[in-house]
């Protein structure tokens, strides 16, 4: 009897299940899981052929199930229970801490990276200052939150960096002094980038490294969120923890700019963007996100420009550096395809900075291909 009941329940779930998936308005951007949700596929002779159409049909299934959310949290809650401390790719860590796992260390693709930075480096004018910041991530400075046996490699891929630098790039090593600072809240809790705070410190080995005078500029911390739920949180599924959002800004007038967003053709007078901390993703208030290239010309009257050359980690930095450079130019190289030589040479830069995370660094995919692409009469 309990057996023909269980089949009945089952045979109702099944015969209802589409009905619901079909009845029910499909979800455009999931806000827990901070991505576009897939769509319908559109359906051709040739979508069936290729079998196209029944990959992303099963994709557009399994994001657009009923009651998702609560079937992931099922998932998760019941990983935890039987002793996961990893979930997708995210460990389970002390003190409310959801901490990304290492990339894979591939030597000879960062070699090859590497090498491409030095390219650039021999190309450019002599005089020009090249600096490189290589960012450990939470996984290998709060090591100690991380499971039992679980240890970071990331001082090794720094060295391997390091090592395999021209001697015409000065390499900013931030890693001592962020373990020196561990007390403090250096990375989020709930999203992989480092907070205002732990970018801060490194900035202040950068002004070491390249002769900054910081003693004339004072900086005011302030707090713009108190909920941020980040990457971490979405993509392993655990919601009890919230993060402070801070920004950072020059409290005295050199810290004054214009900011030129090249591809929107819009200028503004922040590097925040408030509008975003209404949304998912609260880091996005650094700049509003990642753009091709974004220009800031300051009232510093230092006579230095900078060129930045990043992945998001640099955004919540980009204004701690404003009151030392009459122009700086940011360059997120997924999105750039211009002569990055050409915008050295037209804009009189006098300074470089790569600002990069170790696990950004270990699987980019985009820096080589504009820092290879040389112009023939700049060729050594």
């Amino acid at each position: 009897m309990k057996k023909s009941a269980s089949r009945i329940i089952t045979i109702i779930f099944l015969c209802l299940m589409p009905v619901w998936m079909f009845a029910s308005k499909d979800v455009k951007f999931s806000e827990k899981e901070n991505r576009y949700m897939a769509t319908f596929p559109k359906i051709s002779a040739e979508t069936v052929k290729n079998g196209s159409f029944m990959t992303d049909f099963e994709t557009y299934l399994t994001d657009q199930f009923p009651v998702r959310d609560a079937c992931i949290a099922l998932k998760t809650n019941t990983l935890r229970l039987f002793g996961q401390r990893r979930i997708n790719g995210v460990y389970i860590a002390s003190n409310g801490y959801l901490i990304a796992g290492e990339e894979e260390f591939n030597e000879q693709k960062v070699e090859e990276l590497t090498k491409s930075i030095n390219k650039f480096a021999a190309n450019v004018d002599k005089n020009v200052d090249v600096n490189f910041m290589l960012v450990p991530n939470a996984v290998s400075i709060y090591e100690a939150k991380l499971p039992y046996n679980v240890k970071s490699t990331q001082r090794d891929t720094m060295d391997f960096v390091k090592d395999n630098l021209s001697d015409k790039i000065r390499f900013v090593d931030v890693y001592d002094t962020l373990k020196d600072n561990v007390s403090q809240q250096l990375y989020y809790k709930t999203d992989h980038h480092w907070t205002t705070r732990g970018a801060f410190i490194a900035f202040t080995d950068y002004a070491k490294a390249v002769g900054l005078d910081t003693d004339s500029v004072d900086y005011d911390f302030m707090s713009v969120a108190g909920d941020f739920q980040g990457t971490q949180a979405s993509n392993c599924g655990i919601y009890s923890s919230y993060d402070n959002v801070n920004i950072c800004v020059p409290r005295n007038s050199k810290g004054s700019y214009v900011v030129n967003y090249i591809e929107k053709t819009e200028k503004k007078a922040t590097l925040f963007d408030e509008s975003k901390l209404g949304e998912k993703d609260k880091y996005l208030v650094f700049m509003g996100g990642n753009y091709s290239e974004v220009d800031i010309t300051t009232n510093a009257g230092t006579g230095k420009n900078l060129l930045v050359i990043k992945d998001s980690y640099a955004n919540c930095m980009i204004p701690m550096l404003t009151p030392y450079y009459d122009h700086i130019i940011v360059v997120d190289p997924r999105y750039y395809y211009d002569d990055i030589y050409e915008l050295v040479r037209g804009s009189g830069i006098t300074d470089v900075l790569f600002l990069y995370n170790v696990n950004s660094y270990v699987t980019d995919n985009s820096l080589e291909d504009i820092l290879n692409n040389i112009p023939s009469q700049d060729a050594e």
